[in-house]
């Protein structure tokens, strides 16, 4: 009959959309995955809850928040009726038309159609709406950094299918916060252990440091801080180079950060307001690792206003309030800042913003510069 017959072709249609799914490539080297990945499995509360969630992964630049998305996509897939990864959104949104290309994806991708045009952001809220609402889908949101942009694609809990599940990555937990999203799972750096085995495989295309290398080794970890880009771009920079190549390398990369990392990192930075840019400066020229109530009082000396701005710093990972009380900021990320004032004028110190480092205080103090 009509009906058998639909009903053959669903399970038929169903099976094939999970049989069609492709693993996303997750990482040359996944080191370090398997307890963070386990942990966001757990705040999905898969199965055991069928209203609909919204996570976020947050943490700064390079620490590995969308290949850990891409891990839980590949090990949750099966488990729902649509996929959906939509990577790189601050990058893609930078057009105009970004948005509503990401709005074509998503319905394309999960509802398996070709070729759906939606033609502005207005009419594709409520085609997503409609088409999507009783669908249990897994969609991934990457690298968001705007309110529009979650708007956009998953405006709210009541446009997906009960027990459906989507993951947002983002450098801003406080933008997440602002959508309604209330569980998240905050990335960490790479124990030492995991920190020295990823910088193995890049250095030496092997899970164990070459013996002869351990002491310079040891100096690359101390400077990465568990980041693990910072970890493979440097690795990988040094891969076949002889020990004396790898000091003067770690020297230059003490005075002017890796431009690879660098770059990456100051995303967040380029993204503050103007007063939130010079705490972050003063932050890191100056006020990294002491204590908040200090650190408030010189703020406000120079008229700012450093309960709004180092919440904000907090919020988008380039800053954290140890358990003392005192203000932490990742070396990698201290470097970055210094790097900008730096910039302001590499060859005569006296022309920069902020002076910290006792050659140049010298310099400037001594040629009356």
């Amino acid at each position: 009959s009509q009906t058998e017959y639909k009903f053959i072709t669903n399970i038929i249609s169903t099976v094939s959309k999970k049989l069609n799914h492709t693993p996303l490539h997750v990482a040359d080297n996944p080191v370090g995955l398997g307890s963070p990945v386990l942990q966001v499995k757990s705040i999905m509360e898969i199965g055991s809850n069928e209203r609909v969630k919204m996570i976020g992964i947050c943490g700064t630049g390079g620490i590995g928040k969308t290949t850990i998305a891409r891990a839980v996509y590949n090990l949750l897939a099966d488990q729902f009726d649509g996929l959906c990864f939509l990577a790189d959104i601050r990058e893609m949104t930078i057009d105009k038309h970004g948005l509503v290309q990401l709005q074509e994806t998503l319905l394309s991708e999960i509802l398996g159609e070709k070729d759906i045009k939606i033609g502005c952001v207005n009419k594709g809220i409520p085609l997503i709406k409609r088409r999507l609402q009783r669908k249990k889908v897994l969609l991934v949101l990457d690298d968001v950094d705007n309110l529009k942009q979650l708007k956009a694609i998953a405006g709210g809990n009541d446009w997906f299918g009960f027990g459906s599940r989507i993951i947002i990555t983002s450098r801003d937990k406080h933008l997440l916060s602002a959508h309604g999203v209330s569980e998240f799972y905050e990335v960490k750096e790479l124990s030492k252990r995991d920190a020295l085995e990823l910088f193995s495989w890049n250095a030496f295309k092997s899970n164990k440091v070459d013996p002869g290398y351990a002491n310079i080794s040891s100096r690359v970890l101390l400077y990465a801080g568990g980041l693990p880009l910072a970890l493979q771009v440097i690795g990988s920079n040094l891969y076949n180079r002889g020990i004396d190549e790898w000091k003067s390398a770690l020297d230059k990369y003490e005075r002017i950060p890796n431009k690879e990392v660098n770059e990456i990192l100051k995303v967040s930075y380029d993204g503050l307001e103007e007063d939130e840019k010079n705490i972050f400066l003063d932050i890191a020229c100056f006020f990294n690792k002491y204590k908040m109530s200090y650190v408030r009082g010189m703020l406000h000396a120079h008229g700012f206003h450093p309960e709004h701005g180092i919440r904000v710093l907090v919020d988008k990972s380039l800053v954290s309030i140890d358990v003392n009380d005192c203000l932490r900021m990742h070396d990698l990320i201290q470097d970055m800042g210094r790097e900008i004032v730096r910039q302001e004028s590499t060859s005569e110190p006296g022309k920069r913003s902020r002076l910290w480092f006792d050659e140049d205080i010298f310099h400037v103090l001594q040629n009356e510069t």
